[in-house]
């Protein structure tokens, strides 16, 4: 069988970028539905074969997760960035929405993937594993802080009110269309929630 290269034949442009395969992917799977969609379908109209397609996502669902987990990876790494004696709160909402920003620049179509995660069953299903892992990094963060660092309610509670603001503000955004103001209406409501939460977290800590 002849290879992707052969197939283009000399002097044909390059396979499209994974940037510009992951838009035609979220376009049809938004258009058409996700189950809807196949690999197949979504090589065909970038131009790419489908050993390209599994070297930029490694599975259909990839196209919908990756993105997602390379979040977490900043996420964490915000967190990490913040001082030890800073405010857990105060960590929390710069690294969300610091990581948040850096999603966002890095793909056209981050925010797009959300009306999927949203509107399709399936998804919603799959996405609660990841939104775990994301709450769990902020509870941490917050359980840190205490002077026996264990696990308590007051960490997971924190954890569950960012993520409430985040999905709200996803919501709205969608509804909405506004990009530009979606990452300072984030930062704003995040501000607002946190300074409610404050007192609990202090008086937690002892």
């Amino acid at each position: 069988m002849a290879s992707e290269t052969e197939r283009r034949g000399p002097g044909r442009p390059k396979a499209a970028s994974r940037e510009v395969v992951e838009q035609i992917a979220l376009a049809l799977m938004l258009r058409d539905g996700y189950d809807t969609v196949s690999v197949d379908a979504i090589a065909a109209e970038a131009g790419i074969g489908r050993t390209t397609f599994f070297r930029y996502f490694g599975s259909k669902p990839g196209v919908i997760w990756a993105p997602f987990d390379a979040t977490l990876v900043w996420l964490q790494e915000s967190l990490d960035a913040a001082p030890v004696d800073a405010d857990p709160l105060d960590a929390i909402r710069v690294a969300v929405v610091s990581s948040t920003r850096s999603a966002v620049s890095s793909s056209d179509v981050w925010l797009e993937r959300f009306q999927l995660l949203d509107s399709h069953p399936n998804l919603r299903s799959e996405a609660h594993e990841h939104w775990e892992r994301w709450k769990a990094l902020l509870a941490d963060r917050v359980a840190r802080s205490f002077p026996d660092g264990h696990d308590d309610v007051v960490p997971m509670a924190v954890a569950g009110a960012c993520h409430g603001v985040f999905l709200a503000e996803l919501r709205r955004w969608r509804d909405e269309g506004d990009r530009d103001g979606f990452l300072r209406e984030l930062d704003d409501r995040l501000l607002t929630v946190c300074a409610a939460l404050h007192p609990l977290v202090a008086d937690a800590a002892g």
